[in-house]
């Protein structure tokens, strides 16, 4: 039985990355759609590095009151565990690559919400979007160092994705339903 384990556990994780992946797209892309909002008319668009995140900061856009409404640190919690997977499921690379992977993932959600109108097509979520699989990348180093076997992080990580996946998940699909039953 114990030469299943390694088994298992690749089969509970590669699930939980392909459930994480779909929320993540489901989240960037298609949230607008489902829970309202619809599509724009002309898709607004922000070119300008660092604009949208200034604008919080400088309370044009009440940062405190909307702060944890959704933008910024949205941006950054949703990508931390693309950054922690990605080395698990892609191998050992370098940090650069794992970087083009992350930046080419959320580019490409970018110009998807962007050209189906059905977001902001903006610059800083990208930038933010990095920074939080950066986070990620780097959660992803110390743990190898102090599991000091890429194994046990392999372990390690499928456990913290049922733990926290799991609970996520339900609240998500929970939400899905409760709100398709308003309408």
């Amino acid at each position: 039985m114990k030469k299943y384990y390694p088994l298992l556990c690749s089969i509970i994780l590669y699930t939980f990355v392909l459930i994480y992946l779909l929320l993540l797209l489901y989240m960037l892309i298609f949230q607008r759609v489902i829970f309202g909002g619809g599509q724009f008319d002309i898709c607004p668009i922000n070119l300008i590095p660092f604009r949208t995140i200034g604008e919080y900061f400088s309370n044009q856009r009440g940062f405190w009151h909307n702060f944890l409404n959704v933008n910024i640190i949205w941006n950054i919690i949703a990508f931390v565990p693309f950054g922690l997977y990605l080395p698990i499921v892609r191998g050992n690379r370098k940090i650069a690559v794992y970087l083009a992977w992350i930046f080419l993932f959320s580019l490409s959600a970018e110009i998807i919400q962007w050209f189906f109108r059905v977001g902001v097509a903006d610059i800083d979520d990208i930038t933010l979007n990095c920074l939080g699989g950066f986070l990620g990348l780097v959660a992803y180093r110390v743990l190898l160092l102090v599991l000091r076997k890429e194994n046990r992080v392999r372990i390690f990580t499928t456990v913290i994705s049922v733990l926290v996946g799991s609970p996520i998940l339900y609240i998500v699909i929970a939400d899905y339903f409760r709100f398709r039953s308003l309408v």
